[in-house]
């Protein structure tokens, strides 16, 4: 995998890509310097990208189908999963992992319905396990919070998440979308260096070409200057 990874919008890369792909492929001297297949295969991983953004819209806008009745009911279940987080943060502190594992606690994405419904049901699971209940009462959560829990998570049933999966198609995690856009960051690098040595600095003719593959402004410069530490007053001497 790529040691490279973009620390800027995605936007900003997919949209220098499509213009450092033309540039590659407008101007064949730099062939020779890569791979026989290099552009047509980073004009694929742009795809990718393009791809993975669209395919996570998709995600996120399936909730946007839901029933005026769901979306109370949806609202209620993720109540009930964060008192549930809470209580088990007080029940469990310091056990990171099994917070983690067990309640959920810090994983809020993917943000589609079937995501969602999944991560209820493991904290449902989690709250009704003998070993974790007794702590959990101690923290004042009682039977009937569990009962509230289950019965809005059944309004839901498993058909749900059957047909928001078939709505949607196939989704990628962020994680996926980031490996693919650290994939194409790299070979943007690489097409750029293999440019950049085709085409030096060093001949004023070549000005125009290497914006082209935009040697002058990708990747862009970070926004955010290291903070210059003050310079303390001087010791007056006596």
């Amino acid at each position: 995998m790529s040691n490279h990874i973009p620390h800027f919008p995605i936007a900003i890369l997919t949209y220098n890509g499509q213009l450092i792909i033309a540039a590659a492929t407008a101007n064949p001297a730099i062939a020779p310097r890569l791979p026989a297949t290099y552009i047509a295969d980073t004009t694929t991983a742009l795809g990718k990208v393009t791809a993975d953004i669209s395919s996570q819209k998709t995600a996120h806008g399936e909730l946007g189908n839901l029933t005026p009745t769901q979306h109370t009911n949806l609202d209620t279940l993720q109540h009930w999963m964060n008192q549930a987080r809470k209580t088990a943060k007080l029940a469990f502190a310091g056990q990171d992992v099994k917070l983690h594992q067990e309640f959920q606690v810090g994983i809020n994405s993917p943000h589609d319905l079937a995501s969602i419904l999944k991560r209820a049901d493991i904290i449902i699971a989690s709250i009704q396990t003998a070993t974790n209940a007794p702590a959990l009462q101690l923290k004042g959560w009682t039977a009937a919070e569990t009962t509230a829990f289950t019965t809005v998570r059944q309004t839901f049933g498993t058909v749900a998440v059957t047909q928001q999966a078939d709505k949607g198609g196939a989704k990628v995690s962020t994680s996926t979308k980031n490996t693919d856009a650290a994939d194409l960051y790299e070979r943007l690098l690489t097409i750029q260096n293999a440019a950049d040595l085709q085409w030096p600095v060093s001949n004023p003719a070549n000005a125009g070409i290497r914006d082209q593959f935009r040697l002058n402004t990708f990747p862009p410069a970070s926004t955010t200057a290291p903070a210059t530490p003050a310079t303390p007053p001087a010791t007056p001497h006596p």
